[in-house]
């Protein structure tokens, strides 16, 4: 199974700073430059009043220490280590295999902006709802095949995320081979071939895939009219 590319915003509990410090400064840009355990990372900060920016970490409860190591005119760059807070985003991360490749907080988002490795869609999927169940707030803008990368990556499907591994397989060949097609450009008995699986079970297969994604879909658009 090829390992997935995902991008997420992240806030709330366990996300470091997006409660208190990077929304009183909203000007600043943040980077992790790199992590050394779940609680220790190091930061480079740009864009903002760095006294300003420092006060507010040494009040903000998600930092525990904050040690500035360089100083450059429009740069600064601290060592962090995490207060006691709820279980980290990074600690949740590596209990699922999933590996952080990027992470920011762009001027104007008090959010934590992830690219991730996930070794599975279903690896992403708990560590998402193991999220939600702590209150803390996660988005999936971008999910891709690390084997197969989109020419444009600036697209969301949330309800992507809803989808098991085998359910995702199943579609994204079904699609690439031209079975949605009309006329189809494969029968079902060729597709299924592909997977090693009987007709019937490929037929059931694509059909509860189709549904998750329905359902997804009017859930969230149910959710948004509510708003």
């Amino acid at each position: 199974m090829a390992s997935v590319i995902a991008e997420l915003r992240v806030s709330g509990p366990g996300a470091i700073l997006t409660e208190k410090a990077l929304q009183a400064l909203p000007e600043a840009e943040i980077r992790i430059q790199y992590q050394g355990t779940s609680e220790q990372a190091g930061i480079v900060v740009r864009g903002c009043d760095f006294d300003e920016f420092e006060a507010e970490v040494q009040s903000d409860p998600s930092i525990d220490t904050c040690e500035r190591v360089a100083d450059f005119s429009d740069v600064r760059v601290y060592n962090i280590t995490a207060g006691a807070t709820q279980t980290l985003i990074s600690e949740l991360l590596a209990t699922k295999g999933i590996q952080i490749l990027e992470a920011t907080s762009p001027a104007g988002d008090s959010n934590w902006r992830l690219r991730v490795r996930s070794p599975s869609r279903d690896s992403l999927s708990e560590f998402i709802a193991e999220c939600r169940e702590t209150d803390v707030s996660v988005q999936l803008a971008t999910l891709y095949s690390e084997t197969s990368p989109p020419d444009e990556v600036d697209f969301q499907c949330p309800a992507m995320e809803t989808l098991t591994d085998d359910q995702y397989d199943a579609l994204e060949s079904a699609c690439e081979m031209g079975y949605f097609q009309v006329p189809r450009g494969v029968s079902l008995s060729q597709l299924s071939q592909e997977f090693g699986i009987g007709s019937q079970a490929m037929s059931e297969r694509l059909r509860r895939g189709v549904n998750t994604l329905i359902e997804a879909h009017l859930r969230r658009d149910a959710a948004e009219a509510n708003e």
